[in-house]
């Protein structure tokens, strides 16, 4: 059907390239939500590098919420951090 993505269209990532993977550590332990990533979006050099991603979100909510976010997390000196203003929700 035209203009309907359903979120059951997205398999996720079965492999990624190692420096995505190393930067997704970032939110492989995090409390609150689940993430499974899609796809890598890509990366830019600012103070480190910012890799972005586009990623599965389940909320820890009873019933869980599910729903697909872009984010990126920042490499810098060896230490990987999400940019939390760069969180946005692309599918619900």
């Amino acid at each position: 059907m035209f203009g309907s993505i359903q979120l059951e269209q997205f398999e996720g990532l079965t492999t990624m390239p190692q420096e995505y993977a190393s930067a997704w550590s970032a939110v492989e332990n995090l409390c609150g939500a689940g993430y499974k990533p899609l796809l890598c979006l890509g990366k830019q050099v600012a103070k480190g590098v910012d890799y972005f991603f586009l990623s599965e979100q389940t909320l820890v909510t009873q019933p869980p919420v599910r729903r697909v976010v872009s984010f990126a997390i920042n490499e810098f000196q060896g230490e990987y951090t999400i940019i939390q203003d760069s969180f946005e929700v692309v599918l619900q």
